[in-house]
């Protein structure tokens, strides 16, 4: 994981979306395997020979067909939810929170502590119960980047937001203070002050004369 960290930049927190998002896939992976093997069961031959006895010769076909059309609708989509809540990884660091995703195809999204100006938790009713929820990103540019189905949502927003003020703080005290310029300011008018000569009131050049009258007066 280090491949891919800034320097100094350190892993807070690395989690998968929360499992709650595999109930609507595996449930309806487990009733299609119920139906097929219903279906298979009235295509054994004892059976078949009940309700299509005079089309054996679609026995094995329709076994075919059955199998196929199953598979392919397992990949679609109770497989593919499941490789991808696989895949799927929410990284807080330091510095970012980091969305990857994939299989065996990776997209990463990257959303800079830096560039976040708020950070706001949203939970339903049935997210509540599980401890998940959504985390929104509201980015200086006045976009606003979600993470669905975080876990642990409290303790996550909670880390997220020590982390992103920790990163505010080590900014403004890294900036320079008034002192710095106030230094600056004082150099340049001693310079000035040095190269212009000596000039009266109105802007004009004092002879030793006129210097030493006016040194009497003071």
């Amino acid at each position: 994981m280090s491949r891919w960290l800034a320097e100094d930049e350190q892993v807070l927190l690395l989690v998968r979306p929360h499992a709650r998002v595999l109930v609507w896939p595996v449930g309806v992976g487990l009733l299609l395997v119920m139906a097929a093997s219903a279906a298979l069961a009235k295509l054994q031959p004892a059976q078949y020979e009940q309700w299509a006895s005079a089309a054996p010769a679609l026995r094995e076909p329709a076994i075919v067909l059955l199998c196929t059309a199953v598979l392919l609708v397992q990949v679609a989509y109770p497989l593919r939810r499941v490789v991808r809540w696989a895949g799927t990884r929410y990284v807080l660091t330091s510095q970012r929170m980091v969305v990857k995703e994939g299989g065996l195809g990776r997209r990463q999204a990257d959303y800079a502590l830096a560039g976040v100006q708020g950070i706001d938790m949203r939970q339903k009713p049935l997210q509540r119960l599980a401890g998940a929820g959504e985390l929104d990103f509201h980015m200086v540019t006045g976009k606003v980047n979600t993470v669905h189905n975080v876990p642990h949502i409290v303790q996550f927003r909670t880390e997220t937001h020590k982390a992103w003020m920790a990163l505010f703080r080590a900014s403004f005290q890294q900036a320079p203070g008034p002192g710095y310029y106030a230094v600056d300011v004082g150099h340049g008018h001693l310079a000035t002050s040095h190269n212009d000569g000596h000039h009266d009131d109105a802007g004009r050049h004092l002879s030793g004369k006129e210097l030493r009258k006016l040194g009497r007066d003071h």
